[in-house]
């Protein structure tokens, strides 16, 4: 059988010799050092150097590979160099090389402005580049970004631009009123608190079962990320900034939910370029536990939205307009085998430009994978399918699949059109009738048909039950017209 190898070109495996047949890399070309750098080079026990990918003015772009995510992406720095030859040129006050760079990155740093800064957003955006981070790797300054298609050298010279006057200074606004109504919390981190030297805690915005969340100022970026920190409060308590284990006999279950943890970073890596899915940046180590940069969504969620109207029901055509983008994220899961697990009204955000997005893949999982020590902490009754309760219960997954997302799904719309949760799964297994129905004062034009769908999606039994957000998508359209 032949030796499998790596591609440092696009980090896929293949057998055989010669050339990668995916991108024409040859292992056995030598390739010399760039900055000081050289292909196969790993730094931090986690970025696999690979190949060049472009030169531009003093950067150097490189394809790397990040084996705590399990995603390629790419890294850019700058040559070292570039400021002792500032000083020679300063020094001799020649019109040299020195002198030359130096006023290039003088117009550089004239040139990012607030309305540059716009616009560099905006062309980042239109090709589809997501930065990641800018932190020190090999003793440099490096930005992580992943683009999914390639860009030309303008943008990347932007982004050189953006890397050479990023010092770890930058603040950011927050909108007016958004701390209000965030509430102090004990076992949190105080604001002001630096994490990995790059992201200034500015408060504790959510706590769950399994994690803190924070808004953070992403000094070097100079802009606002959403930072969860695992801190699972039934078996972990706050020693100081540190996270600390209650009790030995908990070690093991804090470990597996570190792990559990972990994998939800990779899960939401996975899913970068996904319209309609908050993207993850970055995960790291401190104070004795992991932390997650995602992004973050200024807006309210639907659970919040739908609490400010007074749980007034959404028109059909409304609530479209959530559960369709919902649908499209949920595809893009299924397509990877991958199940949510926890669609709410919670997890659903509304931007400020209104876009929505899916949130939270903490209780993620593949198919056929196996994470039932967090089944029962995860299950929001309400939205929760019958076979949920089975692997929580009995501690074997099993059963779970698209379908289990789409009574979820079947449950949210059913509140949204409404304004009343459905009976949960409990509940509706102690009643006569298993059929739903709708609240005597529900005003819905075709309810008898709307009904019809709802009790096809959250059918108790999973083989009446719609088996794809595909068929359950159809449905509403045929209804919506």
């Amino acid at each position: 059988m032949a030796e499998r190898k790596l591609c440092l070109g696009c980090f896929q495996e293949w057998e055989g010799d010669g050339a990668c047949p995916c991108c024409g890399w040859e292992s056995e070309k030598q390739y010399g050092k760039t900055l000081g750098w050289a292909l196969g080079d790993v730094f931090a026990q986690r970025y696999l150097l690979g190949s060049l990918y472009s030169r531009i003015s003093d950067a150097a772009v490189w394809r790397v590979y990040d084996k705590l995510l399990g995603i390629p992406y790419y890294l850019m720095c700058v040559s070292e160099e570039e400021g002792q030859e500032e000083k020679d040129g300063q020094k001799k006050g020649k019109e040299g090389e020195g002198q030359k760079r130096r006023e290039q990155a003088e117009k550089a740093k004239g040139n990012v402005t607030e309305e540059a800064g716009r616009d560099l957003a905006m062309d980042l955006k239109k090709a589809s580049v997501k930065l990641l981070a800018i932190r020190a790797i090999g003793g440099k300054r490096a930005l992580l970004f992943s683009m999914k298609e390639p860009v030309g050298k303008e943008l990347l010279a932007a982004l050189q631009a953006l890397l050479g006057t990023s010092k770890g200074q930058g603040a950011v606004e927050i909108g007016e009123g958004e701390q209000g109504e965030r509430r102090k919390k004990e076992q949190a981190l105080p604001n002001g608190t630096l994490l990995d030297g790059r992201y200034q805690v500015l408060d504790c915005i959510g706590i769950g079962g399994f994690g803190i969340l924070y808004l953070c100022n992403d000094m070097a970026l100079r802009r606002l990320v959403a930072m969860k920190e695992y801190f699972p409060a039934e078996w972990a308590w706050r020693d100081g900034l540190d996270v600390d284990v209650k009790k030995s006999q908990m070690v093991e279950a804090y470990r597996f939910g570190l792990q559990s943890f972990l994998e939800e970073a990779r899960f939401m890596a996975k899913f970068l370029h996904i319209p309609y899915i908050a993207d993850i940046y970055d995960v790291m180590e401190g104070n004795d536990t992991l932390y997650l940069a995602m992004e973050y969504i200024p807006g309210i969620s639907i659970g919040r939205e739908m609490r400010t109207r007074e749980y007034r029901p959404y028109q059909p055509q409304e609530a479209a307009k959530i559960i369709f983008p919902v649908m499209d994220a949920l595809e893009t899961l299924h397509r990877e085998e991958v199940v949510h697990g926890d669609v709410s009204p919670g997890n659903i955000m509304r931007a400020e430009d209104g876009s929505i997005f899916l949130i939270d893949l903490g209780a993620a999982k593949y198919a056929l994978g196996s994470r039932p020590l967090f089944g029962a902490a995860f299950l929001k009754p309400d939205y929760a399918a019958p076979e949920q309760y089975r692997t929580a219960q009995e501690g074997i997954p099993g059963g779970e699949g698209p379908w289990t997302d789409v009574y979820a799904l079947g449950a949210m719309l059913y509140y949204l059109l409404t304004g009343q949760k459905p009976p949960n799964v409990i509940s509706r297994l102690e009643m006569e009738r298993t059929e739903l129905r709708l609240p005597r004062k529900c005003r819905l034009r075709h309810a008898r048909q709307w009904r019809k769908l709802l009790n096809r999606a959250m059918a108790l039994d999973v083989k009446e039950r719609i088996g794809s957000i595909g068929e359950f998508r159809k449905g509403m359209v045929k209804l919506l017209a």
